[in-house]
């Protein structure tokens, strides 16, 4: 894993660099004739420090549809509020239960066991907005350095 100026960046992930929204690969789904990409979507540290602490986390419900550019989540901070945007556009498998007991666990593990959704992305689906490995690091490193963001973990 990578660190920018305190930011954790893990190097495996894919990004929406614009939206500070990760995407992991899971496994591949098969329902009748169709097949699907399991993906989990989570803020990144860049995201958890601008927020502050996460007070508040409503992911939209489990078998709902979620075009790429909307709203996966809500997310309330004690200096922001606003939405989760989807990276990828598929259908709410499963949501992270534990997030709306602690919240704040964004603030503390984004890549790990703060997770907000897994999503079956539809198939055939552009990833070209997103990016990962090193063309991340570059990207990532040049918007914290303009945005002068010092990543830390508020508990």
């Amino acid at each position: 894993m990578a660190e920018i100026q305190g930011c954790d960046i893990p190097e495996d992930l894919y990004y929406d660099i614009e939206n500070n929204v990760w995407v992991r690969k899971e496994s591949i789904e098969s329902t009748g004739n169709e097949e699907g990409e399991v993906v989990s979507v989570g803020m990144t540290d860049p995201a958890q420090t601008l927020s502050g602490r996460i007070l508040f986390v409503r992911p939209k419900r489990a078998g709902t549809y979620v075009a790429r550019g909307k709203s996966l989540a809500s997310l309330e901070s004690g200096k922001w509020a606003g939405p989760l945007v989807c990276p990828l556009s598929g259908t709410i498998l499963e949501t992270n239960d534990i997030l709306k007991d602690q919240p704040a666990l964004l603030n503390i593990d984004p890549y790990g066991t703060a997770w907000i959704a897994k999503l079956k992305i539809d198939p055939h689906q552009d990833w070209g907005h997103l990016v990962t490995g090193e063309e991340a690091l570059t990207r990532y490193r040049e918007k914290i350095v303009r945005d002068k963001i010092q990543c830390m973990r508020c508990s």
